[in-house]
């Protein structure tokens, strides 16, 4: 497996962790804690975190653990993104300034790779 495969592969396991967050978050509104194993959102967050954790797996095979581990920071920008769009969630300064050290951070270890 090629590195750049295993850095999409990252950043693809990025998207579907959040994806996974976004679900259980949207599960456990819906219902209350003991509970939880009727909600369809939750179940499906939790299968995802499962396929994310695999995808990482796959992943980590064919890269330098240094470069890629990194890259699941973006798992932020795309946590935030869905928690504004779909949750009505609000940003402030300090997490727009967090979420722009973030993306700085995966520039660099991009352009360290």
């Amino acid at each position: 497996m090629t590195e750049k495969l295993s850095v999409f592969l990252v950043l693809f396991g990025a998207f579907v962790n959040a994806s996974a967050a976004f679900f259980v978050k949207h599960g456990i509104n819906r219902y209350p804690f003991l509970k939880l194993y009727k909600s369809g959102f939750f179940l499906l967050g939790f299968f995802l975190y499962l396929i994310s954790t695999f995808i990482y797996l796959v992943a980590l095979r064919g890269g330098e653990l240094s470069v890629l581990y990194p890259l699941v920071a973006t798992t932020y920008i795309w946590s935030m993104y869905f928690s504004i769009k779909f949750l009505g969630e609000s940003m402030d300064k300090w997490k727009w300034r967090g979420l722009i050290g973030i993306i700085i951070g995966v520039i660099f270890i991009g352009l360290g790779a």
